[in-house]
């Protein structure tokens, strides 16, 4: 298991929802002025011009993406933030020490210092969130990344150019200004998110893996779902239902710990029963 439950929600969510927007996309290229729907979709739909409701449709489907994926980010976040093998990190994404900060700026501090981040990536991530609050709150938002980020990826704009696949930090910059949605944004600033998220991931298993089995120990028995398997009736279908159910939250700790963690929560479960 090299990678936490929570991650792989988040990328099934983001896999869905880019796949839907090019789906999307892909469609609407295949559409004429003499395109009519099928009779079994029972709508009414009557452009005047195909052309401009097509890219209209485009644009939609790209905000949907947009507020779609960041939202899946926070969500995943969130999660992990609350997961017990966390906790010792010192990061969590919610709560901050600062008032009426929003999400996008809570994103960044909560991936700074995150190993393996590149601060480009963290940039680029924070961008999107406030992308996102440009397409949640429209006219009334004024989300921006800073001065000093902006200059950065300016000066970085080769090489992220180089690096990215050709996308171009300024002609994204001015993009997110004038409010301007494309795929090539969209879909770059999403593989972002993914790497900033598969990086936070690698940071809480070599965590949580590093951790003594005492502490393990500690953090499974401070799970309400694992403390209902271990209190039933001693039996080896308890055993075997705690086995299975650290290995479906926490496989990457390894078979040989998560026996002999185990069996010591079980044996300290029996011991306080009697």
């Amino acid at each position: 298991m090299s990678e936490t439950k929570y991650l792989k929600v988040f990328l099934d969510d983001i896999g869905h929802s880019v796949h839907c927007m090019n789906t999307i996309a892909v469609s609407l290229s295949q559409l004429t002025q003499e395109t009519t729907p099928p009779k079994e979709l029972n709508i009414s739909w009557n452009p005047g011009n195909v052309d401009s409701s097509s890219i209209n449709a485009r644009r939609f489907a790209i905000k949907s993406s947009i507020v779609y994926s960041v939202e899946s980010l926070f969500e995943y976040l969130s999660k992990i933030s609350k997961d017990n093998f966390w906790s010792g990190t010192g990061k969590n994404f919610n709560e901050s020490s600062k008032q009426n900060i929003s999400k996008a700026d809570r994103v960044s501090d909560f991936l700074t210092g995150i190993p393996n981040i590149e601060k480009e990536w963290m940039i680029l991530t924070e961008l999107l969130c406030h992308w996102r609050n440009k397409v949640v709150h429209a006219s009334s938002s004024n989300a921006c990344i800073s001065k000093s980020s902006k200059q950065y990826l300016r000066e970085r704009s080769q090489q992220i150019f180089d690096d990215l696949h050709h996308f171009d930090v300024n002609i994204a910059l001015d993009n997110f200004e004038n409010k301007k949605f494309t795929l090539k944004d969209v879909t770059t600033l999403i593989t972002m998110l993914i790497k900033c998220a598969r990086a936070v991931d690698s940071y809480f298993i070599s965590t949580a893996k590093s951790l003594s089995d005492a502490s393990i120990y500690e953090a499974l028995l401070s799970n309400d779902s694992f403390q209902t398997i271990v209190k039933q009736s001693e039996s080896g279908k308890r055993y075997r239902q705690s086995i299975k159910w650290v290995e479906l939250n926490y496989g990457f700790l390894g078979k040989g710990t998560i026996e002999s963690v185990v069996k010591a929560c079980l044996l300290y479960t029996s011991d306080a029963a009697d």
